[in-house]
């Protein structure tokens, strides 16, 4: 169809808006439908019944509406929950779309401040504070998994202090010593020590859990 309106002269006869998209438009040249655009595209073009189109001009018109879908895509991707270059990336990736058409719109998307991995970063570990306890080093290998940087990992983790990791591990000890209620205080201290180290916590903050609990001042520990 292309092929066939490029040979003539192209003059839009008939714009038609979508049933079940209003913000997507048919065109319609020399009485033939030749193919649809979204309303950015009908607006930045001036698209109008009776306007004829240049070869070239068809060309950007095509060109751009494959860029506005990729736009849009990654538009209805961020909506969900916050994103992650990378994340992006891979996602857009995976609808086929070429590299030469996600970075551009990735680069918008950070121009836009809609996608910004040190304000994730920051959002990650705040969630994860007040939600999720985890110490540091887990916290760092799920930033990683999500393409943070080496930088903006090492920076969100500053704001995690000696005394901020024991205060998220003692939490998740009172929690925990709850279903270990009855067992000898050796197997309770191994199981204490296997499930902080899988939640990611430093060899001192165990440590120190330990002697706490070994010390009878964790608050649960009134129920042994």
């Amino acid at each position: 169809m292309e092929g066939e309106i490029m040979s003539k002269i192209m003059k839009i006869t008939k714009i038609e808006q979508q049933i079940n998209n209003k913000k997507r438009y048919n065109i319609y040249v020399n009485d033939n439908y030749a193919f649809s655009v979204h309303e950015d595209v009908l607006i930045s073009f001036r698209l109008l019944k009776g306007k004829e189109i240049e070869q070239e001009d068809f060309q950007a018109i095509i060109q751009e509406e494959e860029r506005n879908k990729v736009w849009q895509k990654s538009l209805k991707y961020i909506s969900y929950r916050p994103r992650t270059e990378l994340e992006v990336k891979q996602y857009l990736t995976r609808q086929g779309y070429a590299i030469e058409l996600i970075e551009p719109i990735v680069n918008k998307l950070k121009d836009e401040r809609l996608l910004d991995d040190k304000l994730y970063a920051k959002q990650f570990i705040n969630q994860r504070i007040n939600s999720n306890p985890k110490g540091r080093k887990l916290l760092a290998y799920e930033m990683k998994n999500r393409g943070l940087s080496d930088t903006v990992i090492g920076d969100t983790l500053e704001e995690i202090d000696d005394n901020l990791e024991y205060e998220m591990a003692v939490k998740l000890t009172e929690k925990k010593l709850k279903q270990l209620k009855g067992q000898n205080r050796t197997e309770v201290q191994r199981k204490l020590a296997a499930y902080l180290g899988r939640r990611g916590f430093s060899y001192n903050t165990i440590n120190r859990i330990l002697q706490e609990h070994n010390g009878n001042n964790l608050q649960s520990e009134e129920s042994f």
